[in-house]
C-alpha cells in the first residue's frame, strides 16, 4: 500500500512538472523552445494518446546540419509553396482535416519516412515505428502550450515604413469584391491603408461593407494567424535568401510576450493617414453644440486606432446615423459615442479610466452619468462648441478666499474600546487635487474644487460643503444603530469602514492594514462600559 502511494506521488509530481514547464503561466519554456502541440481535437474528439509536442525549431536546425541547407530552405520538407513561390505555413495535411483517418495517415507516413530515411543512412533521427509512446506521451495528454500573441506596434510599423522606403502596398491590400471574376483580386487603394484586423479578425461582428471582405478572407481560410504568417515570414525569409535583412523567421522571435508601454511609445511617430490635429465633431440635424476632438492627444493615449475605428478607419457619422443605420448595425450616433457598455465610445472609455487607482477611491461610490439623465452641466463639458484653443485647468484650492476646510478632523463619535481618529483632512484634500491635475479627463470634470469633495461627502450640497465652516458630518444621516425606518442605509460604524477603507483599498494605499493604524486601542481600565 505504501508503495503504491509512494508511486502516485511520484506519478503526480511529474504531471506537475510536465505541466509547469508547458504552461503559459510557467516560464515561458514552451514558446521558448518553438514546441507546437499537434493533436487537432477538433476533428479526432477525445485523444485515445497524448498529443505529440513538436519541437520545430529543433527539427529545423537538425534538417539544415544534415542536408547542409540554410534554415530556411529546409521549409520545403514540410510545407508546400503556392503559385507565388510563397510557403504555407500549415503542415501538408492541412487538406485532409475533414477525414480523420487520412489526417492520421498522412502524419505518420510523412514524419516517420524522414525518420526512416535518417535511421537507414545511418544518421541520428527521431522515432520510427518502435511505439505510439515515444511521440504520444501520455503526460502531454493535458498539457497546453499557448503562444503570447504577437504586438505589431506603431514602433515596428515605423521600422517597416522606413525600412520599406514607405511602399504601403507590400503590405496593405484589399479584395476586390466588386471584380467579377472568381479570383477576386488584391488590390492596394493608396490613402486607405488599414489594419489586417478588420479584414482577418474573424472574432468580431462585421458590418455590411466589410462582411463581403471578410467573408472572402474565411473561404481562403485565411484568419489573423495564417495572414500574418504567410505575408510577413515569407517576407522575411525572401529578403534572407536574397541576403538582406529579413526579420525573425523563427516563432519565439516574434512572440515574445514582452509588450511595449504608452510610455515606450510615446514619441514614435503615428502612420500618417490624413488625420486632423483636431476634429470638430458636428451633426447639422443635431440639438447639440458641437465637441472639439483633440485627435492628436487620443493618439498618445492608445496603442492602436481601432480603440476608437473598430470597424474602418472612416469617422463615426459615416456609419452611424442619428436614427440609426443597417450600416451602423442600428447603433445610433447617440449611442455610439456615449454607450456606458461599449469600451469603444467616448463615455464608456472615459468610464473605464475610472478603475484606476488613482481615480477609484472617489469613482467606486460616484455612480457614472448615464446618457437616458444626462444633465446639462455635465453634457456641457463637452459640448462646448468651437473652443478648441480654450485651456482646461481645475480651479486652484486658494480659489478667491471661499473654499475653506480644516487641516485635520477628529471623529469620536463612536469612541469606546479605541481612541478618536485623527484624519487628515487637508492632506486628502491636496492629494486628491493633485491626481486631478494630472489628468486631462479629470481637470475637464473636475471643473472646480467642489467636484472634489463628492468622494467622501456623497448625499450633501458641494456648495454647502465648500462654503460652510461646519459642514454637515457622516452622523447626520448614519445613526449609530440601524435606522427602523430605513434598513438599507448602513449604521455609522459600517459607513465609516465601508467608505474609508474600500477608499483605501481600490488606491492600493499601504495603510491602514489593522485597526491600530487609525485608531489607538485603548487601556482597558478606561473604556467605558
Amino acid at each position: 500500500m505504501k508503495k503504491t502511494l509512494f508511486l502516485l506521488a511520484l506519478i503526480s509530481i511529474a504531471l506537475i512538472s510536465v505541466n509547469k514547464l508547458y504552461s503559459k503561466n510557467s516560464a515561458g519554456k514552451s514558446y521558448e523552445e518553438n514546441i507546437i502541440p499537434i493533436a487537432h481535437e477538433e476533428i479526432f474528439g477525445k485523444l485515445e494518446y497524448g498529443k505529440v509536442l513538436f519541437k520545430h525549431q529543433k527539427h529545423i536546425e537538425s534538417i539544415a546540419a544534415i542536408t547542409n541547407k540554410s534554415q530556411q530552405q529546409t521549409c520545403i520538407e514540410c510545407h508546400k509553396k503556392s503559385n507565388s513561390d510563397d510557403y504555407t505555413f500549415y503542415f501538408m495535411a492541412e487538406e485532409f482535416k475533414k477525414n480523420p483517418e487520412e489526417l492520421k495517415d498522412i502524419y505518420h507516413k510523412e514524419c516517420l519516412r524522414c525518420h526512416q530515411k535518417l535511421s537507414a543512412e545511418g544518421k541520428k533521427g527521431g522515432p520510427e515505428i518502435l511505439s505510439c509512446r515515444d511521440c504520444h506521451k501520455k503526460e502531454y495528454k493535458r498539457v497546453e502550450v499557448k503562444y503570447p500573441y504577437f504586438e505589431f506596434d506603431f514602433s515596428i510599423h515605423d521600422k517597416h515604413v522606413n525600412k520599406l522606403a514607405k511602399d504601403c502596398s507590400l503590405c496593405h491590400h484589399i479584395y476586390d469584391v466588386e471584380e467579377k471574376n472568381k479570383e477576386l483580386a488584391l488590390v492596394y487603394e493608396k490613402g486607405k491603408e488599414q489594419s489586417c484586423y478588420y479584414c482577418h479578425d474573424f472574432s468580431k461582428k462585421r458590418g455590411p461593407e466589410l462582411t463581403k471582405i471578410t467573408e472572402v478572407a474565411k473561404q481562403k481560410n485565411l484568419n489573423m494567424q495564417k495572414a500574418s504568417h504567410q505575408l510577413c515570414v515569407n517576407c522575411h525569409m525572401h529578403n534572407k535568401q536574397e541576403g538582406k535583412d529579413g526579420g525573425p523567421i523563427v516563432c519565439s522571435k516574434c512572440h515574445t510576450g514582452k509588450y511595449k508601454t504608452l510610455s515606450d511609445l510615446k514619441n514614435v511617430p503615428r502612420p500618417e493617414v490624413n488625420q486632423p490635429e483636431v476634429v470638430f465633431i458636428s451633426i447639422d440635424e443635431g440639438k447639440m453644440r458641437g465637441v472639439s476632438f483633440k485627435h492628436s492627444f487620443h493618439e498618445q493615449k492608445n496603442k492602436t486606432c481601432r480603440s476608437c475605428h473598430h470597424e474602418t478607419l472612416k469617422p463615426c457619422r459615416d456609419c452611424h446615423t442619428l436614427e440609426g443605420s443597417i450600416d451602423g448595425g442600428f447603433v445610433n450616433l447617440t449611442t455610439a459615442y456615449h454607450s456606458l457598455q461599449s469600451e469603444i465610445s467616448c463615455q464608456g472609455c472615459h468610464k473605464e479610466l475610472l478603475n484606476r487607482k488613482e481615480c477609484i477611491g472617489c469613482h467606486y461610490f460616484i455612480a457614472p452619468i448615464k446618457v437616458e439623465i444626462g444633465r446639462k452641466d455635465i453634457c456641457d463639458k463637452c459640448h462646448r462648441g468651437r473652443q478648441e484653443d480654450k485651456k482646461v485647468s481645475a480651479s486652484s484650492l486658494k480659489g478667491d478666499g471661499k473654499i475653506k476646510f480644516k487641516e485635520e478632523v477628529v471623529i469620536k463619535h463612536l469612541e469606546k474600546e479605541f481612541e478618536s481618529v485623527k484624519m487628515p483632512h487637508g492632506k486628502m484634500i491636496r492629494k486628491l487635487y493633485e491626481i486631478s491635475e494630472q489628468s486631462r479627463l479629470a481637470k475637464l470634470f473636475h471643473g472646480n474644487s467642489d467636484t472634489l469633495c463628492r468622494g467622501c461627502h456623497h448625499k450633501s450640497k458641494e456648495k454647502a460643503e465648500r462654503e460652510s465652516e461646519k459642514p454637515p458630518l457622516c452622523i447626520s444621516c448614519h445613526g449609530i444603530q440601524f435606522s427602523e425606518r430605513d434598513k438599507t442605509r448602513p449604521r455609522l460604524e459600517a459607513s465609516y469602514h465601508g467608505m474609508c477603507i474600500k477608499c483605501h483599498e481600490s488606491m492600493q494605499l499601504e495603510k491602514p492594514k489593522k485597526c491600530t493604524d487609525c485608531h489607538e486601542r485603548k487601556v482597558m481600565a478606561n473604556v467605558r462600559n
